[in-house]
């Protein structure tokens, strides 16, 4: 994954810190959900042995949750399509409730 210069990263710490949460998101998907074989988008259940069509979601907001910024069961495994589509569904609502992304799964947490 590329970072843009002028993303949220102020230093090249965070950015690693990031990278960190990302890779156990997937690790943990993978390992949980996917039989230690692929990783899987929890909304649809695409199976993919990369992480290249698929998106690690913070299920509590980035800015209104800075504690769990980096907390491994923070994060979700979304496919591209599901990920625009709960963005698309929500916008700006789901940064405040996180169990909305529950509601979009079909789950309840």
């Amino acid at each position: 994954m590329k970072f843009k210069p002028g993303n949220r990263w102020k230093s090249s710490k965070s950015e690693l810190r990031y990278k960190t949460w990302r890779k156990n998101v997937f690790e943990l998907n993978k390992r949980k959900i996917g039989l230690s074989r692929y990783y899987v988008c929890v909304k649809c259940n695409k199976k993919r042995k990369t992480t290249r069509v698929l998106h690690a979601h913070h299920i509590k907001s980035w800015n209104k949750f800075p504690k769990d910024r980096y907390d491994r069961n923070n994060g979700v495994v979304l496919c591209i399509k599901c990920h625009n589509a709960f963005h698309r569904k929500y916008k700006f609502e789901a940064l405040d409730k996180p169990e909305l992304l529950w509601e979009y799964l079909g789950k309840k947490k």
